[in-house]
């Protein structure tokens, strides 16, 4: 008996709504860090709300217009709305009266959509009904696959294995290697590690992007361990050495290599692949434990080499022992191995060796380019064991007796700082005056100057602050200059000296463009406060006039001369391997290997504008905005140009407003200045909703999970848990009620720079900082004291200008 279509799949539909849970699978995208919340996490406070039933999800009604429900279905597919989705897309399918493609598509999404929900009963019923009902679509191997990941989701290996088979038969030669690993985690989950290996094998020999590739390489080189066939793992971890470049990956592998050879009684090849580590890579952990192992064997290694490889792996007793034998033996070591000397004795606690191996290079190498380091460490060996005086003596005496060596400027800046260290205000402020006056425009005359008008302005010499700043402004340059003059300004506009003061922003708005100083001075000249949004925002814009304009630039910019459209991918960026996998594993929603095949492929045309422009839009179309965004930067770095004079359709691909359907509601929901959100987000993730940070932080905009916690309570949000905020639709509601929180407590005062250091280092902190400094933003800025949450809240500043001149209207 035939069922009709619109019973197929009605009891998992019913499960679904009735037994919604999120669930992470294998074929999400995985982590990636990126900007953080501090350590020094700081949780809202408890709530007593208790979790309710919420309003039922909007179900398309029988009459909604098939085109706009798989319009909203695809939307919700898009914001991690599984579950509007799966009932979008019923709702298409239910309409028999539609073409064949839009059913087609439906389907195939719906699938989709149980499987990112984590409902592998219900995406396995409707993509066998896809797999059934469309026979001809192009997306029957991607079925396939898809399915074959929901039977692994149910523990059903044999059924996944099938799938995976039939997909590789369908589509040969594009991501084998995904669909054989996939292959030998189900024969291991079996308990068949014969087929599991021969599987990962023959993944390994297919293609795919060189970090994911090494990674296999070693699981089946353990494969063949384990399996007692010990020169076929040998062979996979020569296939690593022949691609992997990083120097302490390939000498462990090296060195897993030998043990193997030495295991199998080859004790001359794993001794030499030994030595080959010593020899080639001595500053790797690899080659110290080549060395305990050839030394233990009997085989001689020079006491240099020893030597070398203890100081780099910081066994210093043992690298003392080493260079001293390597001295005795020459009779004078060179400067190099005498540095390493002198810096192992201060390690172990030795001031008075390492300060006489020190001056022993002074003193025998007077012409060797270490020479001035050797002083520095002397200096710092005297300042670490506690001896200030002389370290401002010993540092001053190589300023004084060898200005011309280069270390010189790091010696007096090292005096002056010193000098404040022990609250000796008018020699560190002096010393800071001859190092500028020695070393004009240096990095450190830099540091030293802005350090020395801070020393001022915090004893309450605002002259000489003004001084100080006076001749870092007249010879700095970018942010250094920038920050100058605009400390001068704000001086000169305590002081009511209008005039100057504007003149001083003046200068400092066209020192560093684009940086925040510069930035902020230009706010100040033509007084806009921090963060002040535009009269009216643009958000739909001309793109047919705006790709033109793009392309007729990019045309002269890098004399470009291919005829017709640009956009278009061209044959060889089409044809690159890892775009033709890329593309194919996120049409089976593997997004995590997809986005390591386009980042290999992303880091090789960075010398290619042609290539870079076609691959940010490409990577814009497919929904991987952080990649996008990242090459969309490289163009403009290229062009060597600031992103505001990049045409606006190439600048909207680097500060892009992504999810606008989430972030603008939830904005005027909350009371929020969507450029505000907007800036926020890329600073936090990048628009990577799988985004993770080291402190835990999640998705688009980086929420706590504790705060995940506290606002799913605050609102009262149904089955909560942690991993619902990797999806957008939820991340942005939580993101924007915290924000809006922050903004409301009192001692925030509604002040955007004060929430965002809340919502990066606590809001408790944020609130202490702002009674401590006041309303200003530069006051307020200084007295942050987490150095990431000033940079934060710089960095945002520096986007939001680059947003409001994007979005704003003219």
């Amino acid at each position: 008996m035939n069922t009709p279509r619109a019973l197929t799949l009605l009891l998992p539909l019913a499960m679904l709504i009735l037994a919604v849970t999120a669930c992470t699978l294998s074929t999400e995208p995985e982590t990636i860090l990126v900007s953080a919340t501090p350590s020094t996490y700081e949780a809202p406070p408890a709530s007593t709300v208790p979790y309710v039933t919420p309003t039922p999800l909007t179900v398309p009604t029988p009459t909604t217009p098939p085109d706009i429900a798989l319009a909203d279905a695809q939307l919700a597919l898009k914001n991690g709305d599984y579950v509007s989705a799966v009932l979008s897309f019923q709702a298409v399918i239910d309409q028999y009266d539609i073409n064949p493609a839009m059913q087609t598509k439906a389907a195939f999404g719906l699938g989709e959509a149980a499987l990112r929900e984590g409902l592998y009963v219900q995406a396995i019923a409707a993509l066998t009904q896809f797999i059934t009902q469309h026979p001809d679509s192009d997306h029957i191997p991607h079925a396939y696959f898809m399915r074959g990941d929901a039977y692994v989701g149910l523990g059903q290996w044999t059924h996944a294995i099938d799938d995976y088979n039939a997909y590789i038969q369908q589509r040969p030669g594009v991501i084998d290697s995904y669909a054989y690993e996939r292959i030998g985690d189900a024969y291991t989950a079996l308990g068949q590690p014969g087929p599991s290996l021969a599987a990962y094998a023959q993944a390994a020999d297919a293609g795919r992007a060189v970090e994911s590739l090494v990674a296999l390489h070693e699981r089946v080189a353990a494969g063949y361990f384990n399996a007692g066939e010990p020169l076929k793992a040998v062979e996979h971890y020569d296939a690593i050495l022949a691609i992997a470049e990083n120097a302490s990956y390939r000498a462990s592998i090296q060195y897993q290599a030998a043990q193997i050879l030495l295991g199998a009684g080859d004790n001359a090849g794993g001794y030499t692949r030994l030595q080959t580590i010593i020899k080639d890579d001595p500053e790797t952990y690899g080659a110290y434990l080549a060395l305990a192992d050839v030394l233990e064997a009997g085989l001689q290694i020079s006491s240099y080499q020893r030597g070398l490889i203890r100081y780099a792996n910081e066994d210093y007793a043992g690298a003392i022992q080493d260079f001293n034998t390597y001295t005795s033996e020459t009779g004078l070591a060179p400067a190099e191995v005498l540095m390493m000397l002198g810096r192992a004795y201060r390690e172990v606690g030795n001031t008075q060796a390492a300060i006489t191996t020190f001056q022993t290079v002074l003193d025998t190498y007077p012409t060797d380019p270490v020479f001035g380091e050797a002083w520095l460490e002397q200096g710092r060996t005297l300042f670490l064991s506690g001896d200030i005086p002389v370290a401002i003596q010993r540092y001053g005496e190589l300023a004084t007796n060898y200005p011309d060596v280069p270390e010189s400027a790091e010696a007096l800046w090292r005096v002056g700082y010193l000098f404040s260290t022990q609250n000796d205000v008018e020699n560190a402020l002096s010393t800071f005056d001859i190092l500028a006056q020695t070393y004009p425009g240096t990095d450190w005359a830099q540091e030293g100057l802005l350090l020395g008008a801070a020393i001022a302005a915090n004893n309450g010499n605002s002259a000489r602050a003004i001084q100080f700043y006076s001749q870092l402004a007249s010879t700095g340059s970018g942010e250094y200059q920038a920050r100058a003059y605009l400390a001068i300004g704000r001086l000169y506009q305590q002081d009511g000296k209008t005039d100057l003061a504007r003149q001083a922003f003046g200068a400092a708005a066209t020192a560093d463009p684009g940086g925040y100083y510069s930035l902020r001075a230009d706010d100040l000249l033509n007084g806009r406060e921090p963060f002040q949004p535009p009269a009216s925002t643009i958000f739909v814009f001309d793109e047919a006039a705006q790709l033109a304009e793009a392309e007729a630039w990019l045309r002269t910019a890098f004399d470009i001369t291919q005829d017709g459209a640009l956009y278009p991918l061209g044959d060889s960026l089409q044809n690159d391997p890892r775009l033709v996998r890329g593309t194919e594993l996120m049409a089976v929603s593997a997004y995590d290997a997809a986005e390591g095949e386009f980042e290999a492929l992303r880091l090789d045309i960075e010398d290619d504008p042609l290539a870079m422009y076609q691959l940010a839009i490409y990577l814009r179309d497919l929904g991987l905005y952080r990649l996008s965004i990242h090459v969309a930067a490289s163009l403009i770095t290229s062009a060597e140009i600031d992103t505001t004079q990049a045409p606006a359709y190439i600048a909207r691909l680097r500060y892009p407003t992504y999810y606008d359907d989430l972030v603008i509601p939830e904005c005027a929901e909350n009371n929020l200045d969507p450029l505000l959100v907007f800036s926020l987000i890329r600073q936090e993730s990048l628009y990577e909703g799988f985004a993770t940070s080291y402190a835990a932080a999640q998705g688009l905009m980086q929420i706590i999970p504790d705060t995940g916690a506290w606002v799913a309570q605050q609102l009262q949000w149904p089955n909560y848990q942690n991993t619902d905020v990797y999806r957008p639709y939820i991340n942005v509601k939580f993101g924007t009620f915290y924000l809006r929180w922050i903004l409301d407590l009192d001692g925030v005062d509604g002040l955007p720079y004060v929430a965002l250091a809340g919502y990066n280092g606590g809001p408790t902190n944020a609130v202490q900082w702002a009674a401590l400094s006041g309303p200003d933003l530069d006051q307020f800025i200084q007295t942050i004291s987490y150095d990431e949450t000033q940079t934060y809240v710089r960095r945002i500043y520096e986007q939001y200008a680059v947003y409001r001149t994007i979005y704003g209207a003219p």
